[in-house]
Formats: C-alpha cells, structure tokens, sequence
C-alpha cells in the first residue's frame, strides 16, 4: 500500500530511488574494481573463457548494496506488506552473499545446493510462494502440494540459469535493465507499487554496473550479482501474481526473461541429454556459439538485448489483452528465440563443410 498514489507528483520518489542506485552502483563499482585488482579476484582467461584478459570480477555486488540502500529508503515514503518486503531482502541478501563467497573461494556443488534450499524455504516461510497461475482462455490451475516443490525449482532454477547466461560482456546487465524496464511499466499500468518500485531500484543498479561491464568489460558482475538478479527477478514473479487487485500474471516475467530462460533451459536440456555434467563451466550456450564463430560480444550483447526488447513488447501487449489472443501471444516469443538457436545450428554447419 502507498502513503502516495502513482500520480504524476508521486513520481519523483520513484525515479529519485532509481537514480539513487544508479549512483551508488556506478561508484560501488568503481570501488569493488580497486579491491578486486588489489585483493586478487580476477578472472584469469582459459580455454573455457569467452575474453582474453585477466579482469577482476564481483562488480554485481555493488548493484547488491545499491538495491538494499533504495529499497530501505523506500519503505519511509511506502507502506509495502512488510512480509514480503523482508522476504525479498532476506532472502536476495543471502543469496548475494552466497554468491559472492563462491566468487571469492569456490564452494561445493553439494554446499551451494544445500544453502539455495534453505533460502528458498526462507522465502516460502515469508509468503513468496507460487500456489497458482493463471493462463488466459484456460483459467487458474492451482497446484496445490505441489507449490513448495514448484517455487522452490522456480526461484532456485532462474536464479542459476541467470548466473549461467553472465558470459560475456554486458549480457546479465543488459537483460537486467530490458527485463526490469518493462516489468516498471507493466506494473505501473497495473497499479502495483511494490512491483514498479522494486523494479526501477533494480534498473538504476543494473545501468550504473553496465556503464563499467560494456565491451570490453573493465570488470565482471561475478555469481554474486547474476545469482542475485535472477532470484529477484523469480521472487518478483511470484509477488506480483499473488496480488488481488494489481495482480500481474506469472507469464509476464517469463516473456520478459524469455532470452535468457530459452538459451539456458536448451542449453541445459542437451547437456543432460548427452550425459554431460550440467554444472561444469562450458561454452555450449547458444551466446557462447556465437563467440566462437566469430561475433564480437558487442555484436552477441546487442543480439540478445534486442531480442529480450522485442519479448519486452510482447510481454506489454500480453498484459493489455486477454483470453485466446492473450494465449496464442504465449507461443509468439518461441519464434524469434528458435530462429536464434537454427540460425546458429546453420552458421556451424556452414563453417564445418
């Protein structure tokens, strides 16, 4: 609930808390930089590698402390359900900092897993949980006992397949501003003010990172800031379709993220397929591909960015229509995204003749 509506004078406190973590994030980026290269933490390239100088990572964490510092101040001019606001943040911090700690020592599969359960289970404790969704022209379809395990395999799962995707310069950051923008929107024509806030706060950090992240990147968001950008982005989800009166549609996020979920869903699906081992560092990603056949990670970046623009559009549109042609917009993201993985298929056979 607001202590304000979302009018025109009440826009100042949101755009002021965007540019707040845009400052704080360009300048926390700045800082971690000089840590990194003091302390050590450097991606040191390999075969594996999609750059070709050593860079310091673990620049995601100042988007981390940006949004915290935003979304504090944004509880003295909201009155937001205090459940959920300290669901999010306790849960997106512990996720932060797992991540950061695995940047910086490289814990085991078994560890990461274990500790992802239990701020999952946090979450859920705190309300974020998925009990239904809603499709157009179908209806709800409740699910019941299986809610814990689908939300736990929701937020566990976006929260990986994000870090999985931060390969190359600008592509998490990119997505990040793509995907919180028109989540901004959409929960602005909605009427959802947690949603609206909690999205700009996360743009203005992913904007102030990605001025340091552009090719060539001068320093890497590291799996403190992608795990923790993908967990909000699936906590944001559940939260905004569980309203009653502003409710967002649990599709929304899922177009919006589209890019991202197809490129490492498949990825993923065809590892396990070939009976390969899904968590190791790989280049199979459909981005990484490019990479290798040649296209520069400004060329890949503005690639990806585009297309998650264009599922941005597809996302509004989705929310401003419903029934049949709101479910046939479901499939429409599919074509643009199964163009990118033939087009490619087609590029690496062309080059193997």
């Amino acid at each position: 609930m607001l202590k304000m509506g979302l009018n025109k004078g009440s826009m100042v406190v949101p755009l002021g808390l965007l540019f707040l973590a845009f400052f704080i994030s360009y300048l926390g980026t700045l800082v971690v930089r000089r840590w990194a290269l003091r302390s050590g933490v450097v991606d040191i390239p390999n075969e594996r590698s999609s750059h070709d100088r050593p860079t310091p990572r673990g620049g995601g964490m100042a988007i981390v402390v940006s949004f915290f510092a935003a979304m504090l101040l944004a509880s003295f001019f909201y009155t937001f359900d205090l459940r959920t606001y300290w669901g999010l943040l306790l849960s997106a911090a512990a996720i932060a900092i797992l991540g950061f700690i695995d940047d910086l020592h490289s814990l085991s599969r078994r560890h990461r897993f274990v500790v992802w359960i239990i701020i999952a289970g946090v979450s859920m404790a705190f309300g974020i949980r998925l009990r239904a969704i809603a499709l157009p022209f179908i209806g709800v379809i409740p699910l019941s006992i299986l809610s814990p395990l689908v939300t736990l395999v929701w937020l566990i799962g976006v929260a990986n397949l994000y870090n999985f995707m931060d390969g190359i310069d600008g592509l998490a950051a990119g997505e990040a501003i793509s995907v919180a923008g028109f989540l901004a929107i959409i929960s602005l024509l909605y009427g959802n003010t947690f949603i609206f806030v909690t999205s700009l706060i996360v743009l203005g950090g992913a904007l102030g990172f990605l001025l340091h992240n552009l090719p060539p990147a001068r320093i890497f968001m590291g799996d403190g800031g992608s795990n923790f950008l993908g967990f909000v982005f699936a906590a944001l989800a559940i939260i905004g379709s569980r309203s009653v009166a502003t409710s967002i549609s649990f599709a929304i996020p899922v177009i919006l993220l589209g890019t991202f979920l197809f490129d490492a869903t498949i990825t993923l699906l065809k590892r396990i397929s070939k009976g390969k081992k899904w968590l190791e560092p790989h280049r199979d990603h459909y981005y990484q591909r490019l990479i290798i056949l040649g296209y520069s990670h400004k060329r890949v970046t503005s690639l990806y960015c585009s297309l998650s623009i264009l599922l941005g559009f597809i996302a509004l549109l989705y929310s401003r229509v419903d029934g049949l042609p709101a479910l046939m917009l479901l499939v429409v993201p599919l074509l643009p995204l199964f163009s990118l993985a033939i087009a490619v298929n087609k590029l690496e056979r062309a080059i193997s003749l």
